[in-house]
């Protein structure tokens, strides 16, 4: 394997919207009312809610910032007492050096098996999550992986979904419910004259084929997919022209795979920018025995020019391919994958940047340096 993919990188009527302290505005949660949202860390005035969307409106002057987590692995049992207090040190300290206006945790929050953690109680360690997610003072959303809710665990991720919406900082959704998956939704961010700056899609990459681990993992699915394709269609409608939009999901899909080995051998058809590939065996945990489509309906609809991904821990790859960056953003797991704890080139969170033309930049922010 060459060196360069082996080394860690260096790398209706609206309310008005009170300022912030922070570079960007409050967010503003579209959902056809005034229900109150919460107050961001500098003590901003609640948001409204109206259509549907939550929205932020970017300043000229700033970047907007949004800080990416994934595989936080909170066990909140027994065994993860010494874990969950380095995880939760991970995230604040990430969270400090970025200073976003908005953080995303890019699935498996929690970990309820019991030989890990101590405990099959998800909804107690979501409400450790968001205890901490809540006290960082900052909007949060997140999206589903395959291990917040397990086989043996209590609760299903409807109840996780419950127990998170109720901080006042949260912005998931849990989407619609003619559609599979739990938090499918979108978040805009608008520019100050009120223009479409970027369209941010969350998708519940599910879990397993069956009823556990060795069924093989699941992905997108279609309705899903024909969910995003509508969306992205009304927006694209809605303001004359097609939105530029990134994607969130859990587990990874076959094209990153195949984008890198095409890395690998030196193609010119992928450009590598950041991180290396740390699982052993190069792997990639996307799906074997089924595939999803939602990399042709990105590569069709021209909307989405970045795709997050997770699940992989000691992967933090950043590519692009078919003008599309693929990234797996940092991870803070100190549980999960057996001596992981004494890792440290995979740990920190990743920091994403737009500007006022809807570009954005990906920089990772390893633990070190936080």
């Amino acid at each position: 394997m060459s060196d360069f993919l082996n080394t860690p990188s260096a790398n209706g009527n609206k309310e008005p919207i009170s300022k912030t302290a922070r570079p960007n505005t409050a967010p503003i949660d579209e959902n056809g009312g005034t229900e109150t949202m919460g107050k961001t860390a500098c003590g901003n005035t609640a948001p409204i809610k109206e259509n549907g969307y939550s929205v932020f409106y970017k300043k000229t002057d700033a970047d907007f910032k949004i800080l990416l987590i994934t595989d936080t692995h909170f066990g909140c049992g027994f065994f993860s007492k010494k874990t969950d207090a380095l995880a939760e040190a991970a995230i604040r300290r990430t969270a400090e050096k970025a200073k976003a206006d908005l953080i995303i945790v890019n699935g498996d929050l929690t970990y309820p098996i019991f030989i890990f953690s101590g405990t099959n109680n998800n909804r107690k360690e979501a409400e450790h999550v968001s205890a901490i997610m809540e006290s960082l003072n900052t909007p949060w959303t997140f999206v589903f992986g395959n291990h917040d809710q397990e086989r043996h665990s209590r609760y299903d991720k409807n109840t996780l979904a419950d127990t998170y919406l109720k901080g006042s900082n949260c912005l998931f959704q849990k989407g619609p419910s003619n559609i599979d998956g739990i938090g499918n939704h979108i978040i805009k961010i608008k520019n100050s004259d009120g223009s479409l700056n970027n369209a941010l899609v969350f998708l519940d990459s599910n879990m397993y084929l069956g009823r556990g681990f060795l069924s093989g993992f699941d992905h997108v699915h279609d309705n899903q997919i024909e969910w995003y394709r509508s969306e992205i269609i009304k927006l694209s409608q809605e303001y004359g022209g097609t939105i530029p939009s990134l994607m969130f999901f859990h587990i990874p899909i076959k094209e990153f795979f195949d984008a890198w080995k095409l890395c690998y051998l030196g193609s010119k058809d992928v450009v590598y920018h950041c991180g290396f590939v740390g699982e052993k065996d190069n792997y990639f945990g996307y799906p074997k025995t089924l595939m999803t489509h939602i990399f042709d309906d990105v590569l069709d609809l021209e909307s989405t020019k970045g795709i997050f991904m997770g699940h992989d821990h000691l992967n933090t790859l950043s590519l692009t391919y078919k003008g599309i960056r693929l990234t797996y953003p940092m991870s803070i797991d100190y549980l999960a994958y057996t001596g992981i704890k004494k890792k440290t080139t995979q740990r920190g969170g990743t920091l994403i940047k737009i500007d006022n033309s809807g570009k954005f930049t990906i920089k990772h922010l390893p633990l070190t340096d936080a």
